[in-house]
């Protein structure tokens, strides 16, 4: 849906730079920027802990009609009573121990006021600014946060480290319950996220997806064959995930085809840490890995811990490049095992669903091309326009605008 003439005033808050180096909360902050382009007048606040790549600042600022800079700070409690806050009271808003200045503070509460929306990405950024009730504005959910530390409990070895998670979990679990009384709208990446935060009509699914390329893609498998692995080493999830992977998966795959080769490409994939296994090429980042990730004959998402949905697994249907995913690495996105790609939580089963992509390429074509129609119907980012139309709609009529009419 397109406003028209663009009277609509929207501001959009996030922690992450829209063109810093690609990776999965980058793309979604992206996207979700240019299909709320489509609806209104874009600003943008980044709240930043260090500083922007002047290279990607310019892209920014070329996209959007404002840029505002707020430096995030470490804030650590300060007392026990503030100590007894974080534990006890859902409110409390020192959740990642940083916060934005006063004077950005302010300045965030003047922008509110000039503009008729307000999307934010990441409940943690929101708490930053500490500020509980956001007016007529929505909260983008990627990731909820008491999923990633219940998963994060489950694939612990450490009892220790099992408890901890729980208690996050719990946490969070009540902190979020506020939400609704914090935002006009929530969105979430997933029906199942939005089932587990409670439905309602005030709660969306804006899912993940990817662009589809202008030309078709084309497959070149390379010889040897190669599996393959795309994402943020920063990411503790994929570091631990790749970590398993190599240790308990990857040697089964070399016995069963000694000469397959495993890529990683990423932010920080190069380091010598994910180098201690036979034949592994860690690459760094990439700027187009569109070419690497044609040359593989499967991607891998061993993901074990973490929330929302993985955006490489629409990255790989696009590029028609077949998947094996944990059910975790997976999650979110309405497939089944066998059918637009597989799945494996084992690591024995894992290694041998790597081997059949790896040696029987007639299957690789089949589960990729039924993935292929699933992303063009379900999982480009266009496809999400209505659902983020919904919600900035949704917003406007709850009462806590500043007078905008939404068209009929």
């Amino acid at each position: 849906m397109t406003i028209p003439g663009k009277s609509l005033r929207i501001l959009y808050v996030t922690s992450v730079c829209p063109y810093g180096p690609s990776y999965g909360a980058q793309l979604r902050v992206l996207n979700i920027g240019r299909l709320l382009s489509r609806l209104g007048r874009v600003s943008l606040v980044i709240a930043a802990a260090e500083d922007i790549d002047p290279g990607s600042l310019a892209r920014t600022e070329r996209d959007f009609e404002q840029v505002h800079i707020a430096r995030i700070k470490p804030e650590e409690l300060r007392n026990f009573k503030e100590r007894i806050r974080f534990e006890a009271d859902p409110s409390f808003l020192n959740t990642r121990f940083s916060a934005v200045g006063e004077k950005e503070r302010v300045n965030m509460q003047r922008l509110l006021s000039e503009h008729d929306v307000t999307w934010v990405h990441s409940i943690q950024t929101a708490n930053e600014f500490r500020i509980f009730r956001w007016p007529h504005a929505a909260i983008d959910i990627d990731d909820i946060p008491s999923r990633i530390h219940a998963s994060r409990g489950r694939s612990e070895s450490s009892v220790v480290e099992n408890l901890l998670n729980a208690r996050m979990s719990l946490i969070w679990r009540r902190r979020e319950k506020l939400l609704k009384k914090r935002f006009d709208a929530l969105c979430v990446c997933s029906e199942n996220d939005r089932r587990y935060l409670g439905d309602g009509p005030r709660l969306h699914v804006v899912r993940n997806g990817f662009s589809p390329p202008d030309y078709a893609p084309a497959r070149k498998p390379a010889s040897p064959p190669r599996l393959g692995f795309i994402g943020t080493f920063k990411y503790p999830p994929n570091q631990k995930g790749v970590d398993w992977f190599i240790k308990n998966v990857w040697p089964r795959v070399k016995r069963a085809v000694p000469d397959s080769r495993l890529r990683l490409v990423g932010l920080g994939s190069d380091g010598h840490s994910f180098r201690s296994g036979t034949d592994i090429d860690g690459l760094g980042y990439v700027d187009d890995p569109a070419n690497e990730i044609a040359s593989w004959s499967a991607m891998i998402v061993p993901v074990l811990a973490g929330g929302g949905t993985r955006i490489k697994i629409a990255e790989a249907f696009s590029r028609l490049c077949p998947v094996v995913a944990t059910s975790l690495g997976a999650f979110g996105y309405e497939v089944s095992d066998g059918r637009e790609l597989l799945l494996a939580d084992r690591p024995r089963d894992f290694a041998a669903a790597c081997v059949r992509l790896l040696t029987d390429p007639a299957l690789g074509r089949r589960l990729s091309e039924i993935a292929w129609e699933g992303f063009i119907n379900n999982w480009t980012w266009d496809a999400n326009g209505p659902a983020v139309a919904k919600v900035v709609e949704e917003c406007l009529t709850s009462g806590a605008g500043l007078g905008y009419k939404w068209p009929a």
